[in-house]
């Protein structure tokens, strides 16, 4: 069985809420099963700051959907946008 990367942006909800605040909550909402390799902080517009995220998980069916909906689901995220998803 392989490993998956999946690259994400997630998008807070105002330019006025912390990054830091949202990046401290995707660790601890990710699934059983996936390793949060990175998170870097990138400007948008507006202001706007988003966090790239990136996971590492076994290429097991459901875990992306998983991680995708657990990312949408920290408090003050306005969106999740997939970057890539690839074998590692």
């Amino acid at each position: 069985m392989g490993k998956v990367a999946a690259v994400y942006n997630v998008i807070p909800e105002s330019p006025e809420i912390p990054v830091e605040e949202v990046m401290a909550q995707i660790p601890k909402s990710v699934p059983a099963g996936v390793e949060v390799a990175t998170m870097n902080v990138k400007p948008f517009a507006f202001g706007l700051k988003i966090i790239e995220v990136t996971g590492i998980m076994n290429d097991t069916e459901g875990l992306i959907d998983k991680f995708e909906e657990s990312l949408r689901s920290v408090p003050h995220v306005q969106g999740v946008d997939v970057v890539t998803i690839t074998l590692v």
